[in-house]
């Protein structure tokens, strides 16, 4: 048996974009989402206030996979992101759903709970 590997190691390394709306509308689960992410791997968190900063985050998280909690629109909006720097074939786009029930349809028809 081999012993798990210590967070940090590997693919691990997270980047934690955490949409403004998502914060206004359900900051416990917000705080919830980045203390797991956190516990279990190198996370880094960012806190964008614009759609340019969110952008931006996106375009320099270097090796980090990206991790969106946020509602469709921020998914959509990493999405195209990630489009416009064809970097969508380049690894896994996380979602962790926050939000109202009606702006969580798209991620609900991709199956995230």
């Amino acid at each position: 048996m081999s012993a798990a590997e210590p967070p940090g190691d590997g693919d691990d390394q997270l980047l934690v974009v955490i949409d403004p709306a998502a914060r206004r509308t359900d900051g416990e689960s917000v705080r919830i989402a980045k203390d797991v992410l956190s516990a279990g791997s190198h996370a880094k968190i960012c806190l964008p206030d614009t759609p340019e900063e969110f952008a931006r985050a996106l375009s320099r998280r270097g090796s980090r996979r990206p991790v969106v909690v946020g509602d469709d629109h921020a998914l959509l909006r990493a999405v195209a992101q990630l489009h416009r720097e064809r970097e969508l074939a380049r690894g896994v786009l996380s979602l962790i759903p926050v939000g109202a029930a009606h702006a969580l349809e798209v991620a609900h028809a991709l199956g995230v709970p």
